[in-house]
């Protein structure tokens, strides 16, 4: 059996569903012996998988696991070993995950970026693996209370009528960005867009494009965003519209200002576009580059004006990134990843090298 523990249980948390809930979800229709972590069944415990989790009580309680023989898995799937500026906060929560990394029998990375992090840090053991984050067709698990939802509905057919008035006005091109607003340290977040407000200004002077930001702050975007000379649009990210919200745009843009954190970063957010059938132009970090064919990277003047011209090329790439958005990243291929994980761990610390070879 093995136990997994999220840092979190909130289901609103996009970390605690794509790297722990979802797979173990997608574990248990198969059968498989996996369950959240229990304190109570510890004694039950093959193995432990802690994910994005190393505070103190974790650690004390990881090592008496240990200790009994239970190997202890750690996911990781940010470089928080990246400590900008020397935040004294950062560097205190580097040490602590050090920590815990250099307790664990395994490893799992969410790119292989991350995996070279590690290795760099704390050497040829113990093992890294590489499993990415599955797409969420739908999310599932997040509730909302009755008001909750209808009120998330009204803003959502508030946004579509919004897009269709633009479209009666000639404006052919509903761009999207969606992430969270931004982190207390990290560079990212909403402010990304920033690197692009030049360009998409003078995209709509030409063609007429509005942008919607689906994101977790009003406020960030009422002072980052609002002000462009283009028409903008703001959604609060809600797990019952975001999909919909989504699929009614055409574009989808990704710029990321490139540091040690977000060039470790997940290919979720553009798979998550293609996959709701919307073309993607992005900054090219590293676990975008498998998607290269099926969207503009680093060229955003072309890229974006080439797709607003030409709806067959965004229809050809969408159709072709889907297929591959399936065969990389659907919850079924990562849940097999964990899948071939967990019996490694299962049989024991020989397969270790076979593993990391497999897997990157």
């Amino acid at each position: 059996m093995i136990g997994w523990k999220p840092k979190s249980s909130d289901t609103r948390v996009a970390s605690a569903r794509i790297r722990c809930l979802n797979p173990l979800r997608e574990l248990q229709r198969r059968g498989y012996p996996a369950e959240l972590f229990r304190a109570d069944r510890a004694g039950h415990y093959s193995a432990v998988v802690y994910s994005k989790l190393y505070d103190e009580a974790t650690y004390r309680e990881a090592l008496a696991l240990h200790a009994r023989g239970v190997r202890v898995v750690v996911d990781l799937c940010d470089n928080y070993l990246h400590v900008p500026q020397g935040i004294p906060e950062l560097a205190q929560a580097r040490m602590s995950l050090e920590r815990m990394l250099r307790l664990a029998d395994y490893i799992v990375a969410s790119t292989p970026e991350l995996a070279t992090v590690i290795r760099a840090e704390l050497g040829p053991e113990p093992s890294v693996a590489v499993i990415g984050d599955a797409v969420e067709p739908e999310i599932v698990g997040v509730r909302e209370s009755a008001f909750g939802g209808w009120l998330h509905r009204r803003k959502l057919h508030r946004l579509l009528r919004w897009l269709a008035s633009g479209q009666k006005k000639g404006i052919g091109s509903a761009v999207a960005w969606f992430g969270i607003h931004g982190g207390p340290y990290h560079e990212h977040g909403m402010s990304d867009l920033l690197l692009i407000r030049p360009l998409l200004e003078n995209l709509h002077e030409r063609y007429g494009i509005q942008l919607t930001v689906i994101s977790n702050s009003k406020e960030r975007f009422t002072r980052t965003v609002a002000p462009w000379r283009l028409p903008t649009h703001y959604l609060e990210w809600s797990p019952g519209t975001f999909q919909a919200a989504l699929r009614a745009h055409q574009i989808a843009v990704i710029p990321v200002a490139k540091n040690p954190f977000t060039w470790c970063k997940s290919n979720n957010r553009l798979a998550t576009a293609l996959s709701a059938g919307v073309s993607v132009v992005a900054d090219g970090i590293p676990s975008y580059q498998e998607f290269a064919s099926v969207c503009r990277l680093d060229n955003w003047e072309q890229g974006l004006t080439e797709y607003i011209r030409d709806p067959v090329a965004r229809r050809r790439d969408v159709g072709e990134g889907q297929a591959l958005v399936a065969r990389l990243c659907s919850p079924q291929a990562i849940a097999d990843a964990w899948q071939e994980l967990f019996d490694s761990v299962s049989i024991g610390p020989g397969t270790r090298n076979q593993l990391e070879t497999s897997r990157g």
